[in-house]
């Protein structure tokens, strides 16, 4: 609790920084020809790139027993991966600086890590909206002004889209590349395809697929193209290419769906997307979690205290298995379907499967204790981790020999 009053002290006590420093973010774009401005990149050193931090995973089975399965990047990857992270700085104004520290990169590595199984991987670094403006907006309207908050907005776009621009003119080389983006980074991609891709018909070509979770990709209702893009569909078939993966996620019976931030939209006619990585074609299907241990040190204060911390009920045998994976799954335990609730929410509605008679944990740790409506928000992705590393597989299979 100390942990949070800190958090939440330090938001306040930078109001003063957000509504007087945000102006003086620089207008110029920032340099993606420099190394330093990028969190994985080809080129970089093992010790450089975010990206290639351990993915070793132990996976608990029903029975108890436990296997360890070490990660293995892919060799000579024929397509590549562009990814940009969600809010995570903890910078004291509206704007972050070019100077990741330990939440971008952990972020990084938590959500994006493990597409090194199928693609090349680059993630800048980009001055964000930062975790600090988001909470001193969230104590309370008029705190934070729409100029600031535009601001903030049209920064981070700019250097992602100079991002993207840079690896396209000197290292993508005609290749296909997937887009990879959480909350605010999947926002930003989604301008990106809206505003660069559908409007050039080579970049189209090579879109294998789009993976923006946690964000409002609307779609006219029943239907996989407008709305948020033109001609770009959503994802119906593992084979499909070209297309949106979109998802939010909730628990089952979460009471906080009476007022959700995700899966609604006040557009007439259109509805919230949702593709369910686990089975596009629509349905409830087992889901790929692959689970963190550890957050980042701002996330994990505002998580809810729930389970054990991992995948056993007992903490301890969790600590003791902690020393040789830094991630955990829990095969069959988790299920997802998208639904549409009769307050009009489309989401991926995620269930637990709890037995008493199980080693395994009940529940496990996702929700904030902070803001309200959130859902699953923070581990979107990891809910569903595993599936979407198989989904871009058959993808980049299918886009390879299309």
């Amino acid at each position: 609790m100390r942990s949070l009053q800190v958090l939440l002290a330090t938001a306040c006590c930078s109001l003063a920084s957000v509504s007087t420093l945000a102006n003086d973010t620089p207008n110029h774009s920032s340099d993606y020809g420099d190394r330093d401005n990028w969190l994985c990149h080809p080129s970089q050193s093992t010790n450089n790139n975010v990206c290639l931090r351990d993915q070793t995973l132990v996976s608990v089975a029903a029975n108890g027993s436990r296997t360890y399965e070490a990660h293995y990047p892919a060799i000579n990857p024929e397509v590549d991966c562009f990814y940009v992270y969600p809010t995570a700085s903890m910078d004291l104004t509206a704007s972050s600086d070019l100077n990741p520290d330990a939440q971008e990169e952990e972020t990084t590595a938590i959500q994006f890590g493990r597409y090194s199984e199928v693609c090349r991987q680059f993630a800048p670094v980009y001055r964000q909206r930062t975790l600090t403006y988001l909470g001193v907006g969230a104590l309370g309207d008029g705190l934070v002004s729409e100029e600031t908050m535009a601001q903030a907005n049209a920064t981070a776009y700019d250097d992602v889209r100079n991002a993207f621009m840079t690896y396209l003119e000197n290292d993508n080389d005609g290749r296909g590349f997937i887009l990879v983006g959480h909350s605010q980074g999947a926002r930003l991609l989604a301008k990106l395809v809206a505003e660069e891709i559908e409007t050039d018909s080579t970049l189209a070509d090579q879109l294998v697929s789009a993976h923006l979770v946690g964000t409002g990709i609307t779609v006219p209702v029943g239907h996989v193209t407008g709305g948020t893009f033109q001609s770009t569909p959503l994802c119906q078939q593992p084979s499909d290419i070209g297309c949106v993966v979109a998802y939010s996620t909730f628990r089952e019976g979460d009471p906080e769906l009476e007022t959700p931030r995700f899966g609604q939209t006040q557009l007439e006619g259109q509805e919230v997307a949702c593709t369910n990585p686990a089975t596009l074609s629509g349905g409830e299907e087992t889901l790929d979690a692959r689970i963190p241990f550890d957050q980042p040190y701002a996330f994990a204060t505002l998580l809810k205290i729930k389970g054990s911390g991992g995948p056993y009920k007992r903490w301890w045998t969790n600590q003791k298995i902690q020393r040789d994976a830094d991630y955990y799954a829990v095969p069959d335990q988790f299920r997802g379907e998208c639904v549409r609730d009769a307050n009009g929410t489309h989401y991926l509605n995620v269930s637990i499967d709890a037995d008493k008679n199980d080693p395994r944990a009940d529940d496990y740790r996702g929700e904030l204790i902070v803001v309200k409506g959130w859902g699953l928000h923070l581990v979107d992705m990891n809910v569903a981790q595993g599936n979407l590393i198989r989904l871009a597989h058959d993808q980049v299979q299918s886009w390879l020999s299309r």
